[in-house]
């Protein structure tokens, strides 16, 4: 599942949530739901994974520009990301530069590689 069909399983949790996220359990029950979901799509360590999700999604509520931010990292460690539609901004490779060097010996090295490249490519280079 990449980027696009990660955004559709959102949309799917949303209409099943509907109405209930107001109440913290659901909330809670969505986010874990979301999440089990973005770990399998993510084919990666799975530290790494929640790590990510966190970040992309921080503290409150899950909405739309997050599971947005989500589908992007998805394809982007799908090896499928595309710069002239996908919307990593600067900190967000900032952040990833770190997440991944200190998750390098534990990940695909071909995954690995492409990523770096595109960090290198957003302009962080030391």
């Amino acid at each position: 599942m990449m980027g696009s069909d990660f955004e559709r399983a959102y949309r799917g949790l949303c209409k099943k949530y509907k109405d209930k996220r107001t109440e913290n359990k659901e909330e809670e029950a969505f986010r874990t739901d979301l999440l089990e979901a973005f770990l399998l799509s993510l084919g990666e360590v799975e530290d790494l994974g929640r790590e990510l999700f966190d970040y992309c999604t921080g503290l409150e509520p899950i909405e739309e520009p997050q599971a947005e931010k989500l589908a992007d990292m998805l394809d982007l460690f799908h090896r499928d990301y595309d710069s002239s539609y996908n919307r990593l901004n600067l900190e967000d490779w900032s952040y990833l530069k770190e997440l991944v060097n200190g998750f390098a010996e534990e990940m695909d090295m071909d995954t690995l590689t492409y990523v770096m490249r595109q960090i290198v490519e957003a302009g962080l280079f030391d």
